[in-house]
């Protein structure tokens, strides 16, 4: 299966007019791999569930605009940004120390059949390397130009033929 980004569109653009048909099928494309990109970051089934649902219904209730170009990045950092919310709230109430979220936070739970990890590790260390300092770290294209020091058109190229090639092996 694969994400088409025109498609992605039109269904973003369908929820937005409350139409239930659109958002399931939104669901069924977009769900897995989304999940499997949260329980990479959050290491606990039930609350990637938890995040992904959160953000489904935002999506829903049309509470953020996206970008046409983009919708299938604008998914991901969505979900990825309801995952630091959550990470760092939990932070200050003192249940997962922020330093140790990221890195895995685990409650026992099995991974899913289809692992964010194993598919992450497929890609090419350059874009591996931008996807995690994005992703799990939270650093922007320029903090990863400096870091890398790497042109920013090469550090956006990496980015996105990687989570191209992450959203292939996750829906396969």
């Amino acid at each position: 299966m694969n994400i088409d980004n025109q498609q992605l569109s039109h269904l973003l653009a369908r929820c937005r007019l409350r139409d239930k048909q659109s958002f399931e099928a939104l669901y069924q494309l977009t769900g897995q791999p989304l999940f499997a990109m949260l329980y990479g970051l959050l290491k606990d089934k039930q609350w990637a569930a938890d995040i992904l649902q959160e953000g489904f219904l935002k999506i829903w209730h049309g509470q953020s605009a996206y970008p046409v170009d983009y919708p299938w990045a604008w998914l991901c950092q969505c979900m990825r940004n309801l995952a630091i919310d959550a990470l760092r709230a939990r932070a200050r109430h003192g249940e997962v120390p922020w330093d140790e979220g990221l890195a895995g936070h685990s409650e026992g739970g099995q991974p899913p059949s289809f692992s964010f990890e194993r598919c992450l590790e497929q890609l090419s260390a350059d874009k591996r390397n931008a996807i995690v300092l994005a992703y799990r770290h939270g650093l922007s294209h320029q903090e990863i130009v400096s870091h890398t020091q790497t042109p920013l058109g090469t550090v956006k190229s990496w980015i996105r033929r990687g989570l191209e090639e992450l959203k292939l092996c996750l829906t396969q």
